[in-house]
């Protein structure tokens, strides 16, 4: 039964990050072969795409760390992906407040981000860069779209608290952990962060996505526990996917990503002031810890 634990543990950097890609994609066939047989492939049916979101989350995100974690640590799984330690409750009400607050300053960073134009010479790039946040966003809406409780939960389910756990399993409680033992933990941080908004394909939201993926690595690394950017990332999922529902796509003022932009750009300079100070005294809670 146990064989094959903590077999990879000695493995490099380059081998560890080769085995974790491996086990994605493998996860990722094998759920695509799934989704074949049951759908027939088809991608015109919503429910048939949800379905495809899912398998895919749970193949790319949610099973290779477990097994990750399995192959390459003597530990259990859970305790190699900081599963076990339990953060405080002041730890949870501020990783919440600052998701919060920090929604001016998100949409603030991302509307100063959608104003970067590239060189002529990679107008190229840029087109297909446009591209897909289009196609991203038209994916997002049609996952969204629903008018009943049932859909709202489901899309909680979907789109809010498994990205949250599996992508966090995946890049904090893994890609970081392995990078951290090549660079350490601030330079691990930032290229997860960097990576973890570069995989999302949206290139014109991608400062403020890496931002906050590098606030995920801070707390994970003052708390000890994964659970903290996981709470952190799943609120700001869940603030997204419950402000579509009761909104209408005719309300542009009452549009969330509006807040911190254009004529209420105010919004975002005191929303970054107050994040700041929230992210500051969260550290300081967590200042007896070791620190990276």
């Amino acid at each position: 039964m146990n064989l094959l634990k903590g077999a990879f543990k000695n493995l490099k950097t380059v081998p560890q990050l080769l085995l974790l890609m491996s086990l994605s994609c493998l996860m990722f066939y094998m759920g695509l072969g799934i989704w074949m047989m049951l759908t027939q492939g088809n991608t015109s049916d919503i429910q048939s795409i949800r379905l495809l979101q899912l398998i895919q989350s749970i193949g790319i995100f949610l099973i290779p760390p477990f097994l990750f974690g399995y192959l390459c640590s003597d530990s259990k799984p859970t305790e190699y992906l900081a599963l076990q330690q339990k953060p405080d409750s002041v730890g949870v009400l501020y990783v919440i407040l600052i998701m919060l607050t920090a929604i001016p300053l998100i949409n603030l960073l991302s509307y100063l981000n959608q104003q970067l134009v590239l060189p002529q010479a990679l107008a190229p790039l840029e087109e297909w860069m446009k591209q897909s946040e289009k196609e991203a966003a038209t994916l997002t809406q049609q996952l969204l779209e629903t008018n009943s409780i049932g859909g709202l939960l489901f899309n909680l389910l979907l789109i809010a608290l498994i990205p949250a756990f599996g992508e966090e399993l995946f890049f904090r409680g893994t890609l970081q952990n392995i990078l951290s033992r090549w660079k350490g933990a601030h330079a691990a941080i930032w290229i997860t962060g960097f990576l973890f908004s570069a995989f999302h394909l949206q290139f014109y939201g991608f400062f403020p996505r890496w931002l906050l993926g590098v606030f995920f690595g801070y707390a994970l690394v003052w708390s000890g526990s994964l659970w903290l950017p996981v709470i952190a990332h799943f609120t700001n999922n869940v603030i997204a996917v419950i402000f579509y529902y009761f909104s209408k796509p005719s309300d542009e003022g009452m549009n969330i990503d509006n807040i911190g932009t254009r004529s209420t750009w105010w919004l975002g300079i005191i929303s970054a002031i107050l994040t700041i100070y929230l992210i500051y005294r969260l550290q300081s809670n967590f200042s007896k810890r070791i620190q990276p």
